[in-house]
């Protein structure tokens, strides 16, 4: 009983092109994922390859002293992709009566940003 045919030189050029294509996606779609942003994108090779520092947040209370709030204690696993400035301001905000502004900023990107509380 004789063994399979080898594959022909067009079955050959089919299988090299298949994973030359193959390739090619797997490294043009985070390529374009970049895309020349400062933010990481989903797909794009710098959600992991970025160092983003902690932002800081002190807050100012209605009897004018400011106090430091770490940002472990109001989110936990921490992404890089998603900007927590306003939603954390406005979580201190409605949870506590004490808070007239939230002031939060971070090292890397540089950013410093205050955000008033409503009704204060």
């Amino acid at each position: 009983m004789a063994g399979a045919a080898p594959p022909s030189r067009a079955r050959k050029m089919l299988r090299a092109a298949t994973v030359a294509a193959a390739t090619g996606l797997m490294v043009l779609v985070p390529l374009l994922a970049i895309g020349g942003t400062e933010q990481a994108q989903r797909f794009g090779w710098h959600m992991y390859a970025r160092y983003v520092s902690l932002p800081t947040i002190e807050v100012l209370t209605t009897n004018g002293a400011t106090e430091d709030v770490p940002m472990g204690e109001i989110v936990s696993g921490l992404r890089i992709e998603i900007d927590y400035f306003a939603p954390v301001a406005d979580f201190l905000c409605r949870t506590r009566d004490d808070v007239v502004s939230v002031r939060m900023s971070s090292e890397t990107p540089h950013r410093e940003e205050e955000f008033p509380c409503p009704g204060s």
